[in-house]
Order: C-alpha cells, then structure tokens, then sequence
C-alpha cells in the first residue's frame, strides 16, 4: 500500500491502518468452508500436541479422531444439518470436539454459561428448541428439574470433567465426586458407543461459509441478553486476520486458554485462533483469578487472553516479583477498558521481568466474535485498543448527523468486516438497531464512543448507555471520573454510575463506588478523592458521593458488573 497517498480525513476511505500490513495480508482471501474444514486443512499434517488438560496431551491427529467420534455419536441421535443443539460445557477438551464436530455436520452450538440459573437455562433452550443438551455433570440438576417444562428435548447428555483426565487424575475424581445416574440421561461414553458403528453418508451436508456455527450470549451489562448468531466465516475471519497481523505466532508456541467457551472472546480468540495456528492450547476448566500466577508459574505459556482486572493480580503477586517472563509474547486484554494506570504498571513489571513486549489490548463485541482491532508492540500507546484487522474497517460517526467524522472528533464507533454476525436470533427488531446499512455498508453500531488517530488507532472512551446526563441536559462521562479517581494511589478501582437526582423531576447524578487499598485510611481517603475531583473534574460532573466497598462486582469473565453497582445505586438514591 502506499503510505505516501494524500489522506481524506476520514477513516473509513483512507484506511491508514493498512500500512502496518502486507500486500499478502490485505489480498489475500477468506477461508470458505466451515470452522471445522479451516481447522483440518492448516493441520492436518500435524503431529504435535493440540491440547493440553491436566497434563493430559491430546495430539492433533488425537483431535481430529476424537471430532470424528463425536459426530457419529450425533449423526447417530439424529442431529441434523441447521439443527441446533445447545451445551453447557466449561473449557474441557469435550467441549472443543462438540463444537467442531458440530461444525462439521452443519449443526449449530449454543453455548450456554453452566452457572446460568435453571430458569435462564430453561429460558435459552426454550428460545432455540434444541433437541440435544449436552451439560456439565455438576449442573446437571438443573436441566433434569426443567426437564418436563421442555417437551422438544429428546435427550441430555452428561459430561464429567474427568472425561480426558490422565487414567490416576481420573480415577481420584471419580472416587470423591460421586454423581447420581439419572435414567433418562445419558452418560458420554454410552453417547459415544452409541456412534461408534454409525457410517457417516459421504454426501452429507457439511458447513459453509456463511451458515450458523455457533450462538452466543450477551452478557446483559447494556441491556437483555440476546443469542447471537455467529457464522463459520464470523469464526474462521477473527483466526484468518489474527493471523496476518505483525506478531510472532508459530506451531511451536503455547496457549493459555482461561477464557471459557460459551463467550465470544474465549472462543475465536482463545481457542480456535491458537488451533488455527497449530499452537497447543492448555485448557483451564475453572479460572481463578486469584491464581492467575500459579497459572503463568505453572505452564509459561507464550500466549494468552484475559480481562484487564487479572494483571492486577500479577503484578500484585508475591510468587510472581522473583520470575522471569521472557517466554510471553503476547498478553492480550479485551472484553473492557484497560485503566491507564493498571496498563503503565503492567509494562513497567513486564519489562522488569524480562519480557520484550507489552500488554497487547483489543477491542471488539460479542456481535463482531470478539476483537475487530488490537496494539502492535511498537505502535501500543497508552489508551489505543490499537488498529483494525486487514479486513475490517473501522469508522467514528455522529450520533446526531449520522455523518462519518474526521480522526480525532469523538462519536460512535462503528464497524464492519467478515467477523459481523448474521444478527440475534429470532430478534429482527434488536438486529436492526445494531446493524445499519449506510455510507455503502451494513455497519455494526457499537454503543461505544471513542476517536480514531490518523495512525488508525482506536480510542474507547465510554459506552452510549452508561453516559450520566443532568437535568440540564449536560452529558457526564464516567470513564473520565473514573480516570481522576484512579490517579489517586490508593484506590485499587472505580466504576461511577448514575443515580436519581433528588431535587429534579428528571435527570441522574454522578455516583463514585470504589475499592481502597487495604493501607488506605477510608476518612483520608474519602476526602483525598474530593479534593482530587475538586481540582480535575467540571464542577457539572462532581460525583454526589463516595461508596467504599471490599471489591466491585464482576460478571463471570471478569468485567465490572456496572448494572449490578446501577441497581444497587437505585435502591439507596430512590426518588
């Protein structure tokens, strides 16, 4: 490309992104078939370690075997092409043969959280008619108390996490976890016996391009839960660019998945990308941040993927200050905005630790699988969530005009490419409002507003929903209150929402909820972080007051809980 050419002065024409890239990069053409066939045709001649469980190493000639394996055993229930069969599956090496297996057969996973409520359970199976739920051994209660509610269900399928335990690990599970056999649901091996002589018609109809592979579910941080319908090209073009961008990435290297399947993020970017690549991927079941360190300790991984929130706890670690992490290359954050701070202490200790490369951020959706863009090490300042993928085209517009707008003016951040996915299930209405045909292109609308640099790298500065607006109608953002807070050393976080103004028929006001260090004086500290807003914040945007609290809520992969802290705020500040 060349770098020379006089710029427009707007992104989605000038893409100034792609001088970062190859010509082979940016020409080169998707893959076409499923996210089962990419996997086979970059290794199938791969005689090395694909997964790792619990010191139990799967090869890849042991993967594809063991796919195979479980779509026979499907084919054999009866799942069909376009069928949908939902799983409840953390990250196991079963889960990955379900959904490639599913993949290969046509079929669509719904990827449902285990730790989901019987009714949100009942709820998602309900929305799908799925035929088939396969579920985790330990909440499998919660499937058979709904099993009259579901009359569709024709069979449940129980997995237990020692399915691919080394033979001693599996025996001591077995011993001191002893699960109730339910008659009307079946066990796996007797699932996969039931397979093993089915003869797969050869003419079958496999999955392509631009079929279902895979439904996902928001978290319901901005608004309901919705099924988000991914397709094999959503899938394989996260692995396709991933690939193409300037990072060392090689067969050789090793993964460490903490991400769990039944998200966006843990699928495309944690599991199938590194398989693409012919890493060995090593599944962590039951992520606990807390032990993050024993993790990196433990494994040394080359890669991994996670939240912001988890290298507070490294660089925070006592095991971790005498260790040497010269075997990361890349340590991605995505899924919410890494604070400044945290992100300046997190290079300071790579660096210090004997790691080349920074923290890697990234920035995508649910409904965009996981990450459009992410930081190169020599073009990382702190802030970007970096540039976009070869393929994929990033644009900042006017919530007010709809108009693009030039580098550097804030407004909505919005997108398109070949991650976008086909919409939410049997929602046309929501799908509508997300996905917007202008300017040429269907774009994804983000909710999110941020500025893009003539370098092509993306800032987020907050989300549309979680702006504060006054009586006034002055709008108020939290992440630059929460930036303020955070530049006091003794807060460890802080998330700020917005509450009932009391003395006004409409409008809300800002509330602060943050965590102090443990050294901290709460009193000092309080009034500290008055002073500090005093001095830093517009006097419009002054929080009302200040909750200290142990810890901020958190949904399950890791990400302030901020509508848990919005409806907490409610109750106390009610009009």
């Amino acid at each position: 490309m060349d770098t020379e050419k006089q710029l427009t002065g707007y992104p989605s024409i000038d893409k100034p992104w792609l001088k970062y890239y190859s010509e082979e990069a940016i020409n080169t053409e998707l893959p076409s078939g499923s996210a089962y066939d990419y996997l086979y045709e970059m290794n199938k001649s791969r005689h090395k370690a694909a997964l790792e469980y619990y010191g139990n190493t799967i090869t890849f000639k042991q993967l594809f075997k063991n796919i195979a394996a479980v779509e026979r055993a499907f084919l054999a229930q009866g799942v069909c092409d376009g069928d949908i069969v939902t799983v409840l599956i953390p990250n196991m090496p079963e889960a990955v043969y379900i959904f490639y297996a599913l993949s290969k057969i046509g079929a669509v996973s719904n990827m449902v959280d285990p730790r989901t409520s019987t009714e949100g359970i009942r709820d998602y199976v309900g929305e799908t008619k799925s035929k088939i739920i396969v579920i985790i051994d330990v909440a499998i209660s919660k499937v058979v108390n709904i099993r009259k509610q579901l009359p569709y269900v024709e069979r449940i399928i129980s997995v237990s996490p020692s399915e691919s335990f080394p033979l001693a690990l599996k025996i001591l599970y077995r011993i001191g976890n002893r699960f109730q056999i339910i008659d009307d649901v079946m066990q796996w091996n007797v699932f996969l016996k039931a397979g093993e002589t089915y003869e797969i018609d050869p003419i079958t109809i496999r999955g392509v391009a631009n079929k279902p592979v895979m439904i996902v579910h928001t978290g319901g941080t901005t608004g309901s839960p919705k099924g988000v319908v991914l397709s094999n090209l959503n899938i394989n073009a996260i692995a396709f660019q991933s690939m193409r961008f300037p990072t060392d990435l090689q067969a050789c290297h090793t993964w460490l998945d903490i991400m769990p399947p039944f998200i966006a993020y843990g699928i495309g970017t944690g599991l199938h990308f590194p398989l693409i690549v012919g890493m060995t991927v090593i599944l962590i079941p039951k992520f606990d941040a807390d032990k993050f360190d024993e993790l990196l300790i433990k494994h040394k991984p080359n890669h991994i993927s996670g939240v912001p929130s988890h290298w507070y706890t490294i660089i925070n670690s006592k095991a971790m200050q005498k260790q040497t992490m010269s075997y990361l290359i890349s340590a991605a954050v995505g899924g919410d905005t890494m604070d400044e701070r945290l992100e300046e202490n997190s290079n300071d200790f790579l660096k210090s630790h004997q790691c080349d490369y920074k923290i890697t951020k990234g920035y995508g959706m649910t409904e965009t699988n996981g990450s459009v863009c992410r930081t190169l090490n020599d073009n990382n300042p702190i802030g970007s969530v970096g540039v976009p993928f070869t393929h994929t085209v990033i644009a900042i517009f006017s919530q007010e005009t709809g108009e693009e707008l030039p580098y550097n003016e804030v407004g909505e951040i919005c997108m398109y490419g070949p991650s976008v996915m086909l919409g939410y299930y049997n929602n046309v209405e929501e799908t509508s409002r997300i996905k917007r045909f202008h300017n040429g292109h269907e774009w994804i609308h983000s909710g999110d507003l941020g500025y893009m640099t003539e370098d092509g790298n993306v800032y987020v500065l907050n989300r549309v929903k979680r702006i504060i607006i006054r009586y006034d109608g002055f709008k108020i953002f939290p992440s630059q209150i929460e930036k303020v807070l955070l530049s006091n050393d003794k807060i460890v976080s802080a998330c700020v929402v917005g509450v009932n103004d009391l003395n006004h028929s409409q409008g809300k006001l800002p509330l602060a909820f943050v965590v102090k260090k443990d050294s901290a004086d709460e009193h000092i500290t309080e009034m500290e972080l008055v002073n500090l807003c005093q001095k830093k914040v517009p006097e419009y945007a002054q929080p009302i007051d200040y909750v200290f609290k142990d810890n901020l809520p958190l949904t399950p992969i890791g990400k302030v809980d901020y509508r848990a802290l919005e409806i907490e705020a409610e109750t106390a500040y009610r009009l």
